[in-house]
């Protein structure tokens, strides 16, 4: 499903390198994707794999391997403000994110692909995006009508 050119970053230092994930199957109704990455950086033997039940959660796992080695990813799925809806996990595989603005329900205009490019300087840990997560989930507005927004 992806399979394209991306940026790891350790100590500052860029490097171009090749992301792929796909959808390997189903364990009966429930999927398995898996994500690759190789890398010259790092301290495992390439390539990085990880899987998960959508790619965002791969994309999760992936990230887990490559932190402790100061390594991080520079696509969508990593910044600080982003992450899923459970609708987007579902229909899309995890393939797409909102990008969070606190106090603000997310709408369409703030869907963005999970592996498009992002700034290096927007990219955070897994724990930092999460810690984000569960902060904007306990200060934003609720629509008028009293229902949750789709990211909810």
């Amino acid at each position: 499903m992806v399979d394209r050119e991306i940026v790891v970053v350790r100590d500052g230092q860029p490097e171009q390198t090749r992301l792929r994930a796909w959808l390997v199957g189903y364990d009966g109704p429930v999927p398995t994707y898996r994500i690759e990455l190789v890398t010259r950086q790092g301290a495992y033997p390439c390539p990085y794999t990880a899987t998960g039940p959508d790619m965002f959660e791969a994309l999760v796992r992936l990230r887990r391997q490559l932190e402790p080695d100061g390594l991080t990813i520079a696509v969508q799925g990593s910044r600080r403000d982003t992450y899923p809806s459970g609708m987007q996990r579902d229909m899309s595989g995890g393939g797409r994110v909102y990008v969070l603005r606190p106090g603000r329900p997310v709408g369409r205009d703030d869907v963005v692909k999970t592996f498009d490019d992002a700034p290096v300087d927007q990219v955070a840990t897994v724990e930092e995006q999460r810690a984000f997560w569960d902060a904007w989930r306990a200060t934003r507005k609720k629509p008028p009508s009293g229902r949750a927004d789709a990211a909810g």
